[in-house]
């Protein structure tokens, strides 16, 4: 009884000292980064990679509508090139190939438009301690084992000192075991300022129905320098929402980075007035930060229609909306299956709440709704406008609201 326990001990402790890759999952997880480029609104997923040099898996996710178009997609010298369909939405997928662990851009081309998008290759490897916990566990399991087979054989001194051994190469793996992972500790910026947004228009006073650009450019507050350590937030570097003062036009958009700390978008506004600029971003150890300008467009003057109020609010209380739309179908965009934005009359404040559920899919499975809830709160009385967007069959859905906040 007492050799097959000392059996059993010995396979547990060999298989334990086999690494597992399974503790760094999230080291090599897929990277989701949405662009707004040449007219198409695109996920672009660079996929896990196991290995370098290797090869590294690039998807681009097109939502309607599609435009038929070239994007070239390229790594360090490593290039390729996805045609895009016309009303063809789904994955396009490309095949590139990196040599070496650690900082990356990743370049994406699109008509005259070009984005430089960083991530980061990390191939998991064990840490020195974790090598000496696998090995004590091992040596243990076979000196052990070694014992075993030595006073089955008559052998007791020469078991006695095999498994001495193998009880202290345990006890040094199980020490190692318990310490080492406390002594290991991430050091991380204290955090930094927020940066400084400076907005411009190109042209700086565009017509309606004309393309025009709309630009920040991101300065540290401490230092003046650029920001160039955006971090991924909801799938994105920047949300960029662009809303009339009238809230008839709302864009959310993702837009592309040009530069350090430049991030600009291209889009058509189909009436003249004032318009409100309001970038959503977050810097690495710094938290989420939401940004604003203002902008002209000139052209003949739309007649505001009437519009009765979707729902009715208290101010400063949390409440939940629901919106139900109708299907099952929902894909996860920008890694939920719902977002709602609202922003008041004068455009001083914007809020932007997800659905309840987030999603680890890359917007290709359908999984989601019918029902969308969104838990959020209006600082103070007033009508707020709403937009409240979903996908489905790769489509992206924008349904406006009006809330009427009370006191």
């Amino acid at each position: 009884m007492l050799i097959r326990l000392v059996l059993g001990v010995s396979v547990v402790l060999m298989a334990a000292a086999v690494p597992a890759s399974a503790h760094v999952v999230s080291a090599d997880a897929d990277l989701q980064l949405a662009q707004t480029i040449a007219g198409s609104e695109l996920t672009v997923v660079i996929r896990r990679t196991p290995a370098v040099p290797g090869p590294l898996y690039v998807d681009l996710v097109a939502y309607q509508p599609v435009r038929e178009q070239t994007v070239g997609i390229a790594v360090n010298d490593s290039a390729g090139t996805v045609q895009l369909r016309r009303d063809r939405p789904g994955t396009y997928p490309l095949v590139l190939h990196v040599r070496d662990v650690g900082p990356h851009e990743l370049r994406l081309t699109a008509a005259s438009e070009v984005s430089v998008l960083p991530f980061t290759v990390r191939v998991p490897r064990p840490a020195p301690w974790e090598m000496v916990v696998y090995g004590g566990f091992g040596a243990a399991g076979v000196m052990l084992a070694a014992a075993m087979v030595a006073g089955a054989r008559s052998r007791r001194g020469t078991a006695l000192s095999l498994g001495g051994v193998g009880v202290i190469a345990m006890v040094v793996a199980a020490t190692v075991a318990v310490v080492s992972p406390q002594l290991v500790t991430e050091v991380r910026d204290t955090g930094r300022p927020n940066a400084q947004a400076f907005l411009t228009v190109s042209p700086a006073r565009p017509a309606a129905g004309e393309e025009f650009t709309v630009r920040f450019d991101l300065a540290d507050g401490s230092t003046g320098q650029p920001v160039d350590d955006l971090a991924v937030h909801h799938a994105a570097l920047v949300h960029l929402v662009i809303t009339s003062q009238d809230g008839e036009f709302f864009q959310h958009l993702h837009p592309l980075r040009t530069d350090s700390g430049r991030v600009e978008a291209r889009l058509t506004a189909d009436r003249a007035g004032r318009y409100l600029a309001h970038a959503e971003f977050e810097r690495t150890d710094a938290g989420g930060q939401l940004v604003s300008g203002a902008f002209e467009v000139s052209g003949p003057a739309r007649q505001v229609p009437e519009r009765a109020a979707s729902w009715t609010f208290p101010a400063g209380r949390p409440v939940t909306i629901e919106v139900h739309t109708g299907t099952t179908g929902l894909q996860s965009w920008l890694e939920m299956a719902g977002h709602l934005i609202v922003r008041d009359q004068d455009g001083t404040y914007l809020g932007h709440g997800h659905e309840q559920m987030s999603s680890t899919s890359d917007g290709t499975v359908a999984t989601h709704g019918p029902g969308l809830r969104f838990t959020v709160s209006f600082p103070r009385p007033g009508r707020y406008f709403a937009w409240v967007q979903y996908v489905r069959d790769f489509q992206i859905t924008t349904a406006p609201h009006l809330i009427e906040v009370t006191s």
